[in-house]
């Protein structure tokens, strides 16, 4: 994973569901990063939402995104949002 995602940063958890609804779509701009996370997931693993601390973004250096989430860990995750 290229990207660090803090344990700090992780906000909302969002369902497959919703992701494909909003990734899936083959035209979609994510839809590559979304099918390798959701091709990464185990049975009890998590995806998260995350957004990088505010004074990330003041500083125009935020980044908010997917985390997928196992066993309390960042595992891998991509970026949707970045300033």
């Amino acid at each position: 994973m290229g990207l660090v995602v803090s344990p700090d940063w992780l906000d909302t958890p969002v369902s497959v569901e919703e992701l494909d609804a909003a990734y899936g779509a083959p035209s979609s701009r994510r839809h590559a990063e979304w099918e390798k996370l959701k091709s990464e997931m185990r049975p009890g693993d998590k995806l998260v939402r995350f957004v990088s601390p505010v004074e990330s973004w003041q500083h125009l250096a935020g980044r908010a995104g997917i985390a997928l989430v196992r066993d309390g860990k960042v595992i891998d995750a991509f970026v949707t949002m970045m300033n």
